[in-house]
């Protein structure tokens, strides 16, 4: 068992105390208690343990605590009526669990009840229907409803309430997880043999809390060089507006680094920038009188943006992505001393992603049991292999939108 918080060790070990002081009181209040066999068992402290230190489990809620203790306290009576001890000692235990089982009702303190039963006949005591009322019924309805008032005092939702039909809304998240039914949850707890260990709703939390760590996990353990592209296409500052259109076009791009001649990162052109500076060469194109020959047409130092921030390779990659959610920050450029290595986009974040989400991996194991294609001819010249791959791999960056770092081959 996992270490648990020092207020949740109060807040149960107080919790369960006070409801049996408080049962123990009612029991004592009443007169001849003991010759009437009205008194307390060991099986309500078991009782207030799963009430008020596991709220959330199965075996805790209302319809298990009160019919589990029920079943366990008839089924040793009817029991005793065909057998005698000490052969119904185990029979009237195992009896007890298999109807509570079969009502959906498990209660483990609730066996005790049912030895407690046999053992009492045996010392001379016989038990009947009213002792299943009164103290078992009564009392284990009081520790439930001691158990409602003290968790919603400290916010725990009990009984637990079981998923809506709204279930991205109740575990609140957006994964794969909210994809699964109150039924899917139920039958994967059965499957795994959990179902009285854990209850639906607390297992779509789990999955949703364990796909955020997950994601968390791998955006924190990657670093920036593992993912970004490599060798982006880029600009000099001498290029004009036409040439840098037309390869935003091309690439179906919205932003290109614009580099020196000697590889120096400078900035990064936009495409609203590079399309606002566009349409106010047009407008002068197209008045009716000009007295004077139109401007020259304008170049990438004149309308690139210096004010982003660049990163290193070894940056990890969650530490960008605030950065990147916002609008204005397409992609992020990616220096070592000064070079432009490689650009990060959300493109380039959303391949790592699907890379490791569920579907990707079903498809690498199909992948590895088919047939692996044969080898290239041992004549072929390296560079025309490596020439062909990378002609295969260009498209599918050449489709991305924000992307602008797919190499193209110039037409002759």
């Amino acid at each position: 068992m996992g270490r648990r918080p020092g207020v949740d060790i109060l807040r149960g070990a107080i919790g369960a105390g006070l409801a049996i002081f408080f049962v123990t009181f009612i029991v004592t209040l009443l007169p001849h208690s003991r010759q009437a066999n009205i008194y307390l068992v060991s099986s309500f402290a078991s009782t207030a343990v799963l009430l008020f230190v596991l709220p959330n489990s199965p075996l805790a809620q209302p319809w298990a605590s009160m019919l589990g203790m029920l079943i366990s306290a008839v089924v040793p009576i009817l029991v005793l009526q065909i057998i005698p001890p000490p052969y119904a000692d185990g029979l009237a235990v195992a009896a007890a669990i298999a109807t509570m089982m079969a009502a959906r009702a498990l209660h483990p303190p609730a066996a005790g009840i049912a030895l407690l039963v046999v053992l009492e006949h045996e010392a001379g005591i016989h038990l009947g229907l009213g002792f299943a009322v009164f103290p078992i019924a009564t009392l284990t309805g009081v520790l439930i409803v001691f158990a409602m008032i003290y968790n919603r005092f400290f916010g725990i939702s009990y009984p637990t309430r079981p998923l809506s039909s709204n279930a991205a809304r109740d575990i609140g998240t957006r994964g794969p997880a909210r994809t699964l039914s109150q039924r899917d949850l139920a039958d994967l707890l059965v499957e795994f043999n959990h179902s009285a260990n854990l209850a639906p709703a607390d297992l779509a939390r789990l999955l949703a809390a364990a796909e955020h760590r997950a994601a968390e996990a791998l955006l924190a353990e990657t670093l920036v060089r593992d993912v970004m592209t490599h060798n982006p296409v880029s600009v000099t500052p001498e290029a004009p507006l036409s040439e840098i259109v037309s390869k935003m076009t091309t690439l179906n791009v919205h932003t290109l680094p614009v580099v020196d001649s000697l590889g120096y990162y400078l900035g990064l052109v936009d495409q609203h920038d590079a399309l606002d500076e566009l349409f106010k060469e047009f407008d002068l194109l197209r008045r009716p009188f000009r007295f004077r020959a139109a401007p020259p047409e304008a170049e990438a130092r004149a309308i690139l943006h210096t004010d982003m921030q660049t990163v290193e390779g070894d940056t990890p990659v969650g530490t960008l992505l605030e950065r990147l959610a916002r609008r204005e920050a397409r992609v992020v450029p990616v220096t070592e001393a000064g070079h432009l290595t490689g650009i990060l986009t959300r493109t380039d974040i959303m391949a790592l992603l699907l890379k490791h989400s569920p579907e990707a991996h079903l498809k690498d194991d199909l992948e590895s049991d088919e047939v692996a294609p044969a080898p290239p001819p041992t004549n072929a010249a390296p560079e025309a292999v490596n020439g062909a791959q990378d002609t295969q791999e260009s498209p599918a960056k050449d489709q991305t939108v924000d992307d602008p770092v797919a190499p193209i081959t110039p037409a002759p």
